[in-house]
């Protein structure tokens, strides 16, 4: 049986031959971040200590499911991303 795209793109990213269920270790092309999971994603980080990027060049932060924000605390944790974009050299893809 071929292989599904994932698997494709896994393998060429890993040099191994990847199939679902395997581990691999691959250099990632773009991290995203988007407004939904993203301020959990900034409180982990910054609970773990890290300062900073490996690849800042390399991470998206995007605002785009509650837009415009409906409520206060929405607009909190866009806040939150457009502060952290700012503060790691991520890109910010903004609300437009």
């Amino acid at each position: 049986m071929g292989k599904t795209l994932a698997e494709k793109i896994l393998s060429a990213k890993s040099g191994n031959d990847a199939r679902a269920g395997d581990i691999i270790i691959a250099q990632v092309d773009l991290v995203f971040v988007q407004d939904t999971t993203g301020p959990l994603t900034v409180r982990q980080f910054r609970e773990s200590g890290l300062k900073e990027l490996a690849r800042p060049e390399r991470t998206a932060v995007f605002i785009d499911h509650a837009v415009p924000s409906p409520t206060h605390t929405l607009s909190n944790d866009h806040l939150v991303l457009r502060r952290f974009a700012a503060e790691t050299g991520a890109i910010m893809s903004d609300v437009g």
